[in-house]
């Protein structure tokens, strides 16, 4: 099943892009991650930042918790009102930039592994159009949610006889929020994870890549199921043991700066304005610590489900060349079995060739009968033998002609010897 074999290309393709360690593209990637995840824990699935929970925004207020208004109590001032509809509007427009800029960085984030180079202001300009059409759509699909939740909310205060019957409707309709919330999560989170790179790779919109994608997902249910399955467990684990990991990061960050802010505070009226610039420092960097914990993990699930994009949909591949590399180095270490299969190959064909090259000699097509590596031409035990035995014999015959020799000089001396005494008188 590709929703399970991609679990460990994803690692492979993963490690090709991080490692070896190159501090500029980690640094350029922690900072995407960090809009892309929305500056928190969620480990790729995207926040809502539409849906709130009803029940505790619109539950009846306690009649005994509303008394009636103190006449000796002093009325607000009214910088109390400017100030706070002031943060609340900090807080809209910090949420609103963070959810643009974040949209943006999905494709930038995709572009990037898919290009294993980061470029943020290129890809920016690149995908900004893109970028505002998805934030719309989240920002649309958000608020279709929240009126789904909130609308039957509203109904059931306005028309409700008392306090268990509201109660028992909001219970029922918390089961409700529970079933609209997974739908939201499923959307967002495919939208993010299939439907955005579709857009990257097509030029097309929101709705016409979900159009796009549609097919792929009906005809692959059960690969994308398992995929669910498997993201949320993996994460699930992940972020648990990631959490921990950035709390002691962050501990082994604060040490310094609370260090610091204590001396500053010893100084005096002055020290507290240079606290501000050092609080500020040490927000950012612990936001970038966070990211650069966060980076590989958001890298390995964006890079699953890139791969199974691909092989449940060629013609949807953004990234066939890291597919292909991470595939060639499981086939040389042997994961998978082909290279083995080669190498046994390898040798049934060499076992072939020689029984053809036996078949060859024993017809004598080629070789003659005579075999030159034979045993017996390296056995010189018989050769020895022979060599001994003819050497033995000549030397016998050398000394039957030394004895027939001495014998016929020991003739010749006696004849010497016959004559000598004849001349002698003897």
């Amino acid at each position: 099943m590709d929703a399970v074999d991609d679990l460990g290309d994803a690692i492979d393709v993963t490690r090709d892009l991080l490692l070896p360690i190159r501090p500029w593209l980690w640094l350029k990637l922690a900072i995407v991650v960090l809009f892309v995840t929305g500056i928190g824990l969620g480990g790729g699935i995207p926040s809502d930042p539409g849906i709130v929970s009803e029940t505790e925004e619109l539950a009846p207020a306690d009649p005994a918790a509303d008394p009636a208004a103190d006449p000796m109590a002093e009325p607000l001032p009214d910088e109390f009102f400017a100030i706070a509809l002031a943060l609340v509007l900090l807080a809209v427009l910090l949420w609103l930039f963070f959810a643009i800029v974040g949209a943006i960085m999905e494709f930038v984030f995709v572009e990037s592994l898919r290009s294993n180079d980061v470029r943020i202001r290129r890809f920016s300009r690149e995908n900004l159009g893109r970028g505002l059409r998805l934030f719309g759509f989240r920002l649309l699909v958000g608020l279709l949610s929240f009126a789904v939740l909130a609308v039957p909310a509203a109904a059931i205060v306005l028309t409700a006889s008392g306090t268990e019957a509201i109660l028992g409707s909001f219970l029922l309709l918390a089961l409700v929020g529970i079933g609209v919330g997974l739908v939201y999560v499923i959307v967002m989170r495919f939208t993010s994870e299939f439907v955005a790179p579709i857009m990257l790779l097509e030029s097309r919109g929101v709705l016409s890549g979900w159009r796009r994608f549609w097919p792929t997902l009906t005809g692959n249910w059960s690969e994308y199921l398992v995929y669910l399955l498997l993201v949320w467990i993996l994460q699930l684990v992940v972020n648990i043991a990631a959490g921990f990991l950035i709390l002691f990061a962050l501990v082994l960050v604060a040490i310094p700066f609370v260090i610091l802010l204590v001396l500053l505070v010893m100084l005096g009226e002055i020290g507290f304005l240079l606290a501000i610039p050092v609080v500020l420092l040490g927000v950012l960097v612990a936001l970038l610590v966070v990211a650069l914990i966060q980076m590989p993990i958001r890298t390995y699930f964006q890079y699953y489900a890139l791969l199974l994009l691909g092989d449940t949909n060629r013609d949807l591949d953004l990234i066939p060349d890291q597919r292909a590399a991470a595939r060639d180095d499981d086939e040389r270490d042997g994961r998978d079995g082909p290279i083995s299969a080669g190498r046994e190959d390898h040798w049934e064909a060499d076992e072939s060739e020689s029984d053809r090259r036996d078949d060859r000699d024993d017809e004598g097509a080629i070789w003659d009968d005579s075999d030159p590596w034979d045993d017996s031409s390296w056995d010189d035990s018989s050769d020895r033998e022979s060599r001994n035995e003819n050497d033995a014999g000549d030397w016998d015959v050398f000394d039957d002609d030394r004895e027939a020799n001495e014998d016929s000089d020991h003739d010749g001396d006696d004849e010497d010897g016959d004559d000598r005494d004849e001349r002698r008188g003897w």
